[in-house]
């Protein structure tokens, strides 16, 4: 059985969340590479 605590179900929207700034950021930048 696979225990789902409540760190892995805060993690699983602010990965989402994450990756999805992450391209927006550089979309918005172009072709920039800066972090």
């Amino acid at each position: 059985m696979i225990e789902v605590t409540q760190i892995e179900i805060g993690l699983i929207p602010i990965t989402l969340a994450g990756l999805f700034v992450t391209a927006y950021l550089q979309y918005r930048r172009g072709d920039q590479l800066d972090l």
